[in-house]
């Protein structure tokens, strides 16, 4: 989850490249796309709706899923995987209680699988049921076998501890979750919207929150909107009010004239004009 409000998505899984013969299965990275390292053909619709996933085809992705959890019964894996790439498609379809329940029918099928419990701590984070979202998270961390995507993982549970004012532990898990992924740009950006805007000034760092929100918007090469907002949130806790309402103007100029965290930003230019840095509601999205 990105910081409140936030556009940055969840945990990728990358394209799979098709095979040349329609007729040959493609074996996919366990780790990074959580197909287990399952063999799976990509001509059925297992196959075709994971690849329509991938590729942000998401309500081809729909359907073709939902074909492939009829297909696919008796294969107990197969029919988690159909589950988990839908519970994508739909979270990015903006339809969270569809995407939840897929996660949660993941989580039923395979209890011992961190990623179902990890999938549904993300839509806990973004409907702010955050209680929920640390019992998740905790759950997909304790069941890693390794220590890949847990950067991503502690991340998501500082959010939650952020939100429900546990202030010790959401930096517990942000400084555990900058030293696991210090190249997760969502991981840097979360970590800095903390120190920028914890309520509790104990936990405000503006030159840490600088520093870290700079690296997010040079590994997404200065294109994520919220990125730069939280780069301006930073520099305006650092006392740098003139940086803040430059980068939050530049912030405004990436959005669409109908996007719905427009208003945010320009309440937030706002602040930084009137010299008055940023500060998060404590259980509030």
């Amino acid at each position: 989850m990105a910081k409140p409000g936030g556009l940055n998505p969840p945990m990728r899984a990358p394209v799979t490249s098709r095979p040349t013969s329609p007729a040959s299965p493609a074996r996919t990275s366990s780790d990074r796309t959580g197909t287990q390292g399952v063999l799976i053909d990509v001509d059925s619709n297992l196959g075709r709706g994971i690849y329509a996933e991938v590729s942000q085809s998401y309500r081809e992705a729909v359907k073709l899923l939902t074909l492939a959890i009829e297909d696919e019964r008796g294969e107990v894996i197969k029919v988690a995987l159909a589950y988990r790439f839908r519970g994508l498609a739909y979270k990015h379809l903006g339809r969270r209680d569809e995407a939840l329940n897929d996660f949660l029918e993941v989580i039923r099928i395979q209890p011992k699988l961190d990623l179902g419990y990890y999938d549904a701590g993300v839509i806990y984070n973004l409907t702010n049921r955050y209680k929920e979202a640390v019992d998740a998270m905790t759950r997909a961390i304790d069941l890693r076998q390794d220590d890949r995507g847990l950067g991503r993982r502690r991340g998501e549970r500082g959010n939650a501890y952020f939100h429900l004012g546990q202030f010790k532990r959401a930096q517990d898990d942000f400084v555990a979750a900058v030293r696991l992924a210090p190249h997760d740009a969502d991981v840097l950006n979360n970590a800095a919207w903390f120190r920028a805007t914890c309520p509790d000034a104990s936990f405000r760092n503006g030159k840490e929150a600088v520093e870290l929100a700079s690296r997010a918007c040079q590994l997404d090469k200065w294109k994520d909107a919220d990125q730069i907002d939280t780069l301006a949130a930073a520099h305006a806790e650092a006392g740098n009010f003139a940086e803040a309402e430059r980068y939050q103007l530049k912030a405004l100029s990436l959005l669409s004239a109908d996007e719905a965290l427009r208003p945010k930003f320009q309440a937030r230019l706002k602040q930084f004009r009137a010299k008055q840095p940023v500060r998060q509601e404590i259980g509030q999205g």
